[in-house]
């Protein structure tokens, strides 16, 4: 049967919070975890990035928000939704839903979560969108009785478990990789099976920069790999693509083509260097935030790419890259001259083949996790409707 709806305002208060003043310590890196849209990294919130003190919390508006509560952000990661499982202050970018009556909080959740879509079409703003608490509190839900509400929450809970084991299973293989790498070179920094060394421009034959053309929304001759579409891992994301129309003269230059390294240059300075293999068999246009790497006879780019992506050369690049206006920047000729380890290219080669080995198996569950999402949807949609 199909239930009744009730806006937001007439089930939950809204609660908000604030930033303590960064230039005073003391208010910084104690015991109070505190929650900003960064630590949305799943549908519950367990732990975060940051910590302030007692002080810190008094002296702000933010508030303590009692662990079992649905927090969502109101900018920037709009349609997002999670549950504190500890108790958490919260900055001015997220909201707090505190239940007036009967409301399961799994079910509010989801409720959140099914209204996502409506969330970011109202959100406003030039550059980042945001949404307000008036426009938040007027959308509306429908409303079971507790016990209906519970039942539905068991149904998606159960589906939900089934997404988050898939996406346990492909950080799982990312993890493999780099225990691999490890394993089979070395820390790349350290050097401890005293490889011959070098310089990245060793390993490769050429390096050009991307396309400075503005891209476009509208469907042109090639789409535009953007340092968005680049994962910190080094996967490339092309849910978000734009394109543009390419020269002859220019696509030399500008098209990425498979077993091609790209390296981003210029980003925040804790996601410069980000670096990926291009492995789609037709090309790509680049952005000119990236740099693309073509690998000479005496090297893979597999092991390139997995060399850049360690934790370790992370860390290098991050105390490297020059920072520009609130951007950090490593340019062609500094990312060339980094160090690197020149093992045999047998042994590149053998990794390069358990790269494509666990790639497959990405795919493969990438896929079925498309269908597990679609499953979810489905589920919430008939549970929204009466119809479970």
């Amino acid at each position: 049967m199909r239930w009744g709806k009730v806006k937001l305002e007439d089930i939950v208060s809204f609660r908000g919070g604030g930033t303590p003043r960064k230039d005073i310590l003391e208010y910084w890196e104690s015991e109070i975890p505190w929650a900003t849209v960064k630590d949305f990294k799943s549908l519950e919130i367990r732990d975060t990035q940051d910590k302030i003190s007692k002080k810190g919390l008094d002296a702000s508006s933010s508030n303590l928000i009692p662990a079992g509560h649905v927090i969502i952000p109101t900018r920037m990661a709009l349609g997002k939704a999670a549950i504190n499982i500890i108790d958490v202050a919260i900055n001015q970018d997220l909201k707090a839903l505190i239940p007036k009556g009967k409301v399961d909080t799994r079910y509010l959740l989801y409720s959140m979560l099914g209204l996502s879509e409506r969330i970011k079409e109202n959100g406003s703003g030039a550059t980042v969108k945001g949404i307000t608490q008036t426009k938040l509190s007027r959308f509306e839900i429908p409303f079971p009785p507790l016990p209906e509400q519970k039942r539905i929450a068991a149904i998606l809970d159960a589906a939900e478990a089934l997404r988050a084991k898939r996406r346990q299973t492909l950080k799982e293989l990312e993890t493999f990789l780099q225990a691999t790498f490890l394993h089979m070179f070395g820390d790349p920094v350290t050097n401890p099976m005293g490889w011959n060394m070098g310089v990245v421009g060793d390993l490769l034959e050429s390096v050009n920069y991307g396309t400075s053309k503005k891209a476009s929304a509208d469907k042109k001759q090639y789409p535009v790999i953007r340092m968005g579409n680049m994962t910190y891992s080094g996967e490339l994301d092309f849910s978000d693509l734009k394109y543009m129309d390419l020269s002859d003269k220019e696509k030399p230059k500008h098209l990425a083509y498979k077993n091609q390294i790209l390296f981003n240059r210029t980003n925040s300075k804790e996601l410069v260097g980000k670096t990926a293999v291009y492995r789609n068999d037709e090309p790509m246009a680049f952005a000119g935030y990236l740099i693309r790497g073509v690998a000479n006879h005496s090297a893979s780019p597999e092991y390139i790419a997995a060399f850049m992506n360690t934790p370790q050369m992370k860390n290098y690049l991050r105390n490297k890259c020059k920072n520009i206006v609130g951007m950090a920047n490593i340019n062609a000729k500094e990312f060339q001259s980094i160090p690197v380890q020149k093992p045999p290219l047998a042994l590149q080669q053998q990794f390069a083949a358990i790269v494509e080995s666990v790639e497959r198996q990405k795919v493969a569950m990438k896929a079925h996790l498309a269908e597990l999402d679609d499953l979810f949807g489905s589920l919430q949609q008939r549970a929204f409707n009466g119809e479970l």
